[in-house]
């Protein structure tokens, strides 16, 4: 528990996690709160399926950026001035590469999913079973490309912004109403991050 600690430490400060949670529960109030706005008289999501999918992936698009920043300059940063070789000497690249995609990713997606399905719970609203799949499918594939991206690239900054322009790439998938396309890209998420860890395997540091 000891790398868990100093990892999730390095990476979001003193506090860092718990502002992560009080944004996830403020965006996860937000989905009910824009829904209600055009629908006050129903709380069940299924009789305007378009719009809760609009609002929940223009939501899991401010998550992702959240999380793909601190990817770029929590990652690309350690490769870039050589800090994971400090983690490097705690573990093997193999355990480093797990708990560090865990925190920057999992920890995060996981959290988001858990408060907001308690704030439904909570809220008797009734969202649509897909809601999760696609969320899923979205957050993964727009983090594990700026895992990819961050370790191949090694430059914090350059990586975040071309994992910047790929978010403009799904928000264009969005804005011509093709969101159903990431019920099928969960193997291609699947993919890139089995591709993430290949590259950590093998870059030079």
């Amino acid at each position: 528990m000891g790398v868990v600690s100093f990892l999730i430490k390095h990476r979001y400060g003193e506090y860092g996690l718990l502002s992560y949670i009080d944004l996830e529960l403020a965006l996860s109030v937000s989905i009910v709160a824009s829904f209600n706005f055009f629908h006050p008289q129903t709380r069940n999501a299924s009789v305007d399926q378009l719009l809760f999918n609009i609002i929940t992936f223009t939501i899991g698009i401010i998550l992702s950026t959240l999380v793909i920043r601190n990817i770029c300059l929590g990652m690309g940063q350690d490769l870039y001035d050589g800090t994971i070789i400090s983690f490097l000497q705690m573990r093997n690249r193999r355990a480093i590469f797990l708990l560090s995609y865990f925190i920057d990713v999992l920890l995060i997606g996981g959290l988001f999913l858990l408060i907001a399905e308690l704030v439904f719970l909570l809220s008797s609203f009734t969202p649509p079973i897909t809601w999760i799949s696609i969320f899923i499918s979205e957050y993964l594939l727009l983090c594990n490309s700026s895992y990819l991206i961050a370790i191949l690239i090694k430059r914090p900054f350059r990586s975040f912004f071309i994992s910047i322009s790929l978010i403009f790439l799904v928000l264009g998938i969005e804005i011509t109403g093709n969101m159903i396309i990431f019920n099928y890209l969960l193997p291609l998420d699947l993919i890139l991050g089995h591709l993430a860890y290949y590259a950590f395997r093998k870059v030079q540091i």
